[in-house]
């Protein structure tokens, strides 16, 4: 779902109060919502459908008077739930985080930390930078707590894992598995939405992949304990924009990370990848944008949806609609595991490791046929 045209659904979690359409007005300070983050009495809620407005009946005086810095559930209350259901989203965020145990997350489990304790924030600038768009308040690396080598130099093997530092990220070796408690979405069907001959269902196979099917949303698959895929990440993603060609023999990324073997600055990072099946227009040849809320989601009519939806979005629409396959990175950098239960040498460096690398570019296992150049070697 794309926020124009679909503004009210949207905006529940997305700045403030009153975002109903493309004129609202981000330079009003009465429309910022303090509450959503400030709360500490884990009373305060949104109606989900009302452009940020809150439910009814609540005590806002005692909310108000009871207002402390945020904590990992107000962070959560939009973070955990991002998709329209708890850890469907990012994968490595889900409600388990409020109160989670070390195994889970050394940090917030192990250690208790706030999300700020990370996520430096200042002036309501909360450090961080997104996969999936453009925005950016500060950027969040391991190495602002600890060092570049972070294990012991006198070790030999530890050694041998401050000298991996140089192509591999932290969180490669140390998120071996996420969704740990919540299952994740990891493909998302539209094409098959609106089928009234079927009825909204859960399945449940054998090695906990959930298959459901939603009429408004098509069909869904989501699991738990996902090992993540593995790419070259620079500290940069190309993003697809409105209006740019899709593939139409193949999938469409729609973030891919930046970065390769011979890229000095890129190290390899783990990600879920999330596939879909979305609209696109059949001429044009892009992504539409249908509006759902309030569309869609009423009349079931997928012509309909896309007039209105690319009218909202100034994009021509040619009246014939294609799917087209899409798939998106998200970067994992939460469920940390403790340091016993990382990845171990093994674990990437035998036949049937969890790294593909040659796909990554070597000519097989680096152990055997040797790595990319050192960092000096570029440097010189």
């Amino acid at each position: 779902m794309a926020n124009t045209s679909n503004w009210c659904r949207c905006t529940s979690c997305h700045a403030g109060y009153g975002w109903e359409d493309a004129t609202f007005d981000f330079t009003n300070a009465f429309r910022i919502d303090c509450l959503i983050c400030h709360d500490t009495t884990r009373t305060y809620e949104k109606i989900p459908t009302a452009c940020g407005k809150e439910k009814p009946g609540l005590n806002l005086v005692n909310i108000a008077q009871t207002v402390g810095k945020p904590s990992r559930a107000t962070c959560g209350a939009c973070h955990f739930c991002g998709g329209g259901c708890d850890g469907v989203k990012h994968g490595d965020l889900d409600s388990t985080m409020i109160s989670p145990d070390r195994s889970h997350d050394v940090h917030m489990g192990g250690k208790d930390f706030s999300c700020q304790e990370c996520h430096k924030t200042t002036e309501h600038k909360i450090a961080g930078a997104s996969t999936t768009c453009a925005v950016s308040e500060g950027r969040v690396r391991c190495e602002d707590c600890h060092p570049a080598r972070p294990h012991d130099n006198d070790n030999p093997v530890l050694k041998t894992l401050n000298d991996h530092g140089d192509a591999i990220a932290c969180q490669t070796c140390h998120i071996p598995v996420v969704s740990k408690a919540k299952p994740t979405m990891i493909f998302w069907d539209w094409s098959k939405a609106g089928d009234t001959t079927r009825s909204n269902t859960e399945e449940i196979q054998a090695d906990g992949t959930i298959v459901s099917y939603n009429k408004i949303k098509g069909e869904m698959i989501t699991r738990k304990n996902i090992k993540p895929d593995y790419a070259w990440y620079n500290g940069m993603h190309r993003r697809y924009l409105l209006g740019d060609p899709v593939n139409r023999s193949g999938s469409t990324c729609l973030n891919p990370p930046l970065g390769n073997i011979n890229d000095p600055k890129a190290k390899i990072t783990p990600y879920k990848r999330h596939h879909g099946v979305q609209p696109a227009d059949a001429e044009y040849g892009y992504l539409v944008v249908p509006k759902l809320f309030k569309g869609y989601w009423d009349h079931f009519d997928w012509n309909k949806a896309t007039e209105d939806g690319m009218k909202a979005a100034g994009l021509k629409y040619s009246g014939k609609l294609a799917f087209v396959k899409t798939d998106m990175y998200w970067r994992l950098n939460h469920e940390i595991a403790p340091k016993e239960n990382a990845l171990s040498c093994t674990d990437c460096h035998r036949k049937d490791g969890v790294i593909d690398f040659k796909a990554l570019g070597y000519a097989g296992d680096p152990a055997v046929t040797g790595g990319r150049k050192t960092l000096n070697a570029w440097r010189q």
